[in-house]
């Protein structure tokens, strides 16, 4: 052996020793507790976070290097907040692969673990000190300016997290929440190797609305390489909230891949099961198979075998189901072959409705598969009515985008009902469906009266963004949607402890603006010419700016507001120049009162239900009518029983009648509101033959009223029965409205009546004693307290 090779190998040797030596050194006398202080003080002065470190660290050096931390909290920047904390980790690398760009890691463990993540509108975070880079000469760790670096390989041996929860709040993204990573397990985590995993995660999100928890199992492939990842043997199950959806109970199982280089998605065997209910849609045990679905858009391959939907649930209470099949669809760049899809839906109740919907053979390529020659039919054989239609369009669908795009659409419907002319629609136009933006485009005739509608649906945010527009000659949802309830004027009210919940979870489903003009539109009992409507959504309110229209013989303006998050409903209106008793009948059910004038509304109220918010309402309300009627009582008629009611001084209750009224020339009054009861103390009533004024309460919280008014009969014969009435001139007579709205009861206080006319008549009685009343015809030459003195002079002569 050659001398310099002998010495080199026993140079080497030295030094190895000597390293090793060195190791064994710094792991039986480094302490890392000596420096929790300079820690402490590093984080303080370089990061303006306090840090504390209540527990022990344990760290090695070799052959691997390991740290165990415990009982540690970490401050927001500046401020005493916590950011981050956490029970117990641990983590050990071993230190020879790092030599050759190899992470190889020991088990990885945390426990306890607290973080806090926030970002402003500006686009401040609370972690931005953590990961700038530091400054020259500020002992920090030295930016890589290498051009050379390799991707590095990782080996993990396992991972066990458990109690970790991460509150967020980040007003660019609009997340708003907390995530509880209850367990979370792994096997041995390297490139291209399968590993188990099991998961078990929950959600607490306000924004967007997402609770429930994530459970299950699968095994994980990892490819640095090419940021790829596949899930096999997948069974993984969701029960919670959803943005739209709540009760939704998911569970997924089979294989997926994803490409990251290439953007591609490969999923075999796959079994989806979904139970979740909507604002109208209750979906239960409804299932999605796909024996292999693959999409490679660099190699323009699309690729779809045996899809298999059947979707179960009810629809209002009515059983609804959608069938779809499609057994092949195979695209490769220019080339294609596949068959056509088909399906039914079906909805029952007693207005059922049934669908059946086919396509041609697809033909075309990757950039545009061609579904020529769709149809749907659609039918309903009710006895109270009965639909027929068509639906014609030619299907387009781009891979590459993705979009599927319906052109030359031709809807064909038809509704008779009994006793009605049959309601046409015609309508044809295009629409653009895809993962980004949708848009539509229609026109056409409801029983020659022309229509219009364009929009567009933006999906990029997280929530929908619409803008929509139509225009109508005539609308009546009443001929399209079919019979429904009976109008609310014709059906009695429930009781009043009868409640309602009240879900505006949908107005958080979307965000948008939206235009719509009717000539004429109809729904249940609203009949409304010339319509106008702009509104706003967003973030689950809803503002309406413009609500006009003819209505009720008058004119409606009014504005509305619904915020889905509080619960809560304000609106603020006039109607001028309406008949009040159609507008009573058709917003409040009831028949109280008859005549024209002006209805001025102003109103908040919140709660879950229909009774909560009766029994919140609060603002003001007020009326102005003219040449009308009160509903209930004819005032008249029981006055003329005044005489033979006098002599026996008893009250007379009467239950109201819709066959009794009292007229009047004009009638105003105004409503103070507070927790669901509306006071007034301004009745102002003007007839022919009395005047009435008066006060009380009407409590929509408990369907009760209280009122009192004083009619004042007036000295004029004309009118209703005022001939009859003139032994009452001058009488005030109370009478009492009390009782539920649905059984008003009247009662006139005959005794107040009876003490008043005889104080009335010992008034005039006395006065003719005394001589203070002059004879007809004649002016009175003094004054009654003159002729009082006089004649009590003449009484002690």
């Amino acid at each position: 052996m050659p001398v310099w090779i002998r010495r080199s190998l026993i140079g080497l040797l030295a030094v190895v020793v000597l390293l090793i030596a060195l190791a064994t050194w710094l792991v039986l006398s480094f302490d890392p507790n000596r420096f929790k202080g300079e820690a402490i003080d590093w984080m303080k002065t370089h990061r303006q976070r306090t840090l504390v470190i209540d527990g022990p660290i344990e760290l090695s050096v070799f052959p691997r290097l390991a740290v165990k931390l415990s009982k540690l909290r970490l401050s927001e920047p500046r401020k005493p907040d916590a950011f981050a904390a956490l029970q117990e980790a641990g983590l050990a690398v071993d230190v020879l692969p790092l030599l050759h760009g190899e992470v190889v890691v020991g088990r990885i463990a945390a426990k306890g673990v607290q973080l806090a993540y926030l970002r402003d509108a500006k686009g401040r975070s609370n972690i931005d000190d953590l990961i700038k880079p530091d400054a020259p000469g500020s002992g920090g760790p030295a930016k890589d300016t290498g051009s050379g670096s390799q991707a590095v390989r990782f080996d993990i041996s396992g991972v066990d997290v458990s109690d970790v929860r991460v509150r967020v709040k980040d007003e660019i993204a609009q997340v708003d929440g907390e995530m509880w990573l209850k367990t979370l397990s792994a096997g041995r985590l390297a490139d291209k190797t399968s590993s188990p995993l099991q998961v078990v995660a929950q959600f607490d999100f306000r924004q967007p609305a997402l609770k429930g928890e994530l459970a299950g199992d699968t095994k994980l492939t990892l490819d640095t390489g090419s940021s790829s990842a596949s899930l096999r043997d997948m069974n993984i199950a969701f029960k919670g909230d959803v943005p739209g959806a709540s009760a939704v109970d998911a569970s997924i199982k089979g294989a997926l891949a994803w490409d990251g280089a290439k953007k591609a998605v490969d999923a075999q065997g796959l079994q989806l099961k979904l139970s979740a209910t909507t604002a109208a849609l209750k979906l239960a045990g409804s299932d999605i198979a796909i024996d292999r679905f693959g999409f490679d858009p660099a190699r323009k391959s699309l690729a779809l075998r045996k899809l298999a939907a059947r979707i179960k649930g009810t629809q209002g209470g009515h059983p609804l189901s959608l069938e779809l099949d499609w057994p092949e669809l195979a695209v490769e760049g220019d080339s294609l072959k596949g068959s056509a899809f088909s399906g039914k839906l079906s909805r029952g109740g007693e207005l059922p409705l049934e669908a059946t919907f086919k396509s041609a053979a697809p033909s075309g390529g990757f950039e545009a598969v061609r579904l020529p020659g769709f149809e749907a039919r659609l039918a309903s054989h009710a006895p109270q009515r009965k639909l027929d239609g068509t639906l014609h369009a030619d299907l387009t669908l781009k891979p590459s985008e993705p979009s599927l795009a319906l052109d030359k659409l031709d809807l064909q419907a038809r509704i008779e009902e009994p006793k009605l002319p049959p309601y046409v629609l015609a309508a044809h136009g295009a629409a653009v469906a895809s993962t980004q933006r949708s848009s539509w485009n229609l026109s056409g005739q409801l029983n020659q009266n022309g229509f219009a509608s364009d929009g567009t649906v933006t999906l990029s945010g997280v929530t929908p963004q619409v803008v929509a527009k139509a225009r109508f000659d005539a609308l009546d949802l009443n001929r399209l949607l079919g019979p429904g309830e009976p109008a609310a004027a014709a059906k009695p009210a429930g009781p009043a402890g009868a409640d309602t919940p009240v879900d505006m979870a949908a107005l958080r489903s979307v965000n948008g603006q939206f235009n719509v003009r009717a000539g004429s539109f109809a729904y249940k009992q609203y009949k409304v010419n010339d319509a106008a409507i702009d509104a706003t959504l967003d973030g689950g309110m809803l503002r309406v700016t413009q609500l006009a229209g003819k209505a009720w013989g008058g004119q409606l303006n009014a504005t509305v507001f619904a915020d889905a998050r509080a619960s809560r409903v304000a609106v603020k209106g006039v109607a001028q120049g309406v008949n009040v008793n159609a507008l009573v009948r058709d917003v409040a059910a009831k028949d109280l009162i008859e005549g024209t004038g002006r209805v001025n509304l102003d109103v908040d109220t919140a709660g879950r239900t229909v009774n909560e918010m009766k029994s919140h309402l609060k603002g003001t309300a007020a009326l102005q009518v003219r040449d009308g009627a009160i509903k209930g009582i004819n005032l008249a008629k029981s006055l003329r029983q005044a005489k033979a009611t006098l002599t026996m001084q008893q009250d007379a209750a009467q239950k109201a009648s819709q066959t009794e009224k009292t007229d009047f020339s004009e009638l105003t009054a105004s409503f103070q509101i507070a927790d669901g009861v509306a006071r007034s103390r301004d009745l102002d009533l003007k007839s022919p033959f009395l005047r009435l004024g008066g006060e009380g309460a009407i409590d929509v919280g408990h369907g009760r009223m209280d009122y009192v008014a004083r009619a004042t009969v007036t000295g004029t014969t004309k009118g209703q029965d005022g001939a009859e009435l003139a032994s009452l001139k001058g009488v005030t007579i109370p009478v009492r409205l009390s009782g539920p709205f649905e059984s008003l009861d009247w009662k006139i206080e005959w005794s107040a009546v009876a003490a008043g006319a005889l104080t009335q008549k010992i008034e005039s009685k006395l006065g003719e004693k005394l001589g203070l009343k002059a004879p007809a015809g004649a002016a009175s030459a003094a004054k009654p307290e003159d002729a009082i003195k006089n004649k009590l002079k003449g009484l002690f002569k």
